[in-house]
């Protein structure tokens, strides 16, 4: 009889499967791919070359997937070794991808008959306890419950108007916490949680231009003195198309020591992604573009 032996594989791509010729069990890797948020492309981290994956739903986040031969899918993994390094690089600039909704699951649904019989038993078993229950209840301890006016609406939203504030009687056999132990002792109380903070993510500020064309920032909205960042514009035309041609930016004014002006081409997706050096001097930095001859701004950075 022949023994089947497994070899450990060396990264989370890879996977046995037996081969044809002496079935022995085997690593096959996956093909891995990153998403450069800056340059828009796919980037081959390792295993067979094929084609690239389509355009991740959030383009301006770093991800991984590596490809699912048994089915036949792109899976979104942890960052691979490119992936690591870019977040690195760009610090801030790196988000958690938003992700688009599943597809709704489909499959064969259980017949409900099972549960319509286990449901119809407690209702017979419960309804012979309530039953006995409300023959041995002592009439001096049940409490009213407060009534309505016929006139009165309830929303969850609002507070509710009644005639004629109800009064709350406990109940008979309900006791209150004890708030000190046998011999006077004081029962500790649990200190209050502290909210444990968030870090906000990066921000998006929109501008609309006098033609109707809106332009949007996608950001850090504050950055360390001598910090590197890497921030996005969006062009979308009046009719939602995508924008083109050259868009201008500039970045602070005379409060922070003087503006610095740049320019670039809009992609096919009307996007324009920008690498900014750390600035020197703290202040609000404001950004103004310029597309098509208007001009205005769009976002504040704070640094420092």
């Amino acid at each position: 009889m022949r023994v089947l032996r497994v070899q450990p594989a060396r990264v989370a791509y890879t996977k046995t499967l037996p081969q044809r010729t002496d079935n022995a069990l085997v690593a096959q890797e996956h093909s891995v791919f990153t998403w450069d948020p800056v340059g828009q492309r796919w980037i081959h981290e390792r295993g067979p070359e094929m084609t690239t994956p389509p355009v991740p739903p959030d383009i301006h986040a770093i991800q991984t997937y590596f490809y699912d031969q048994d089915g036949k899918e792109w899976i979104a993994t942890v960052l691979a070794p490119r992936g690591r390094e870019l977040a690195a690089q760009w610090q801030g600039a790196y988000k958690v991808p938003d992700l688009a909704t599943p597809p709704p699951t489909t499959g064969k649904k259980s017949s409900p008959a099972p549960l319509l019989a286990v449901v119809l038993v407690l209702l017979i078993v419960g309804g012979g306890a309530a039953a006995v229950v409300a023959g041995t209840q002592n009439a001096a301890s049940a409490t009213p419950l407060p009534t309505y006016e016929p006139s009165v609406s309830v929303t969850p939203s609002a507070p509710v108007a009644v005639s004629g504030e109800p009064t709350a009687t406990p109940a008979v056999d309900e006791t209150p916490a004890p708030t000190q132990r046998p011999g006077g002792t004081p029962v500790p109380t649990q200190p209050a949680r502290t909210p444990v903070p968030t870090v906000a993510p990066p921000v998006g500020t929109s501008l609309t231009l006098a033609d109707g064309s809106v332009i949007t920032y996608s950001g850090p909205a504050r950055v360390n003195i001598g910090a590197g960042f890497t921030v996005t514009f969006t062009v979308r035309n009046k009719n939602n198309t995508a924008g083109t041609g050259t868009f201008l930016v500039s970045f602070g004014n005379a409060s922070t020591g003087g503006a610095k002006t740049s320019s670039g081409t809009l992609n096919g997706s009307g996007q324009l992604v920008m690498n900014f050096g750390g600035a020197s001097l703290p202040g609000n930095y404001p950004f103004t573009v310029n597309y098509k001859g208007q001009q205005g701004q769009v976002a504040i950075l704070r640094v420092g």
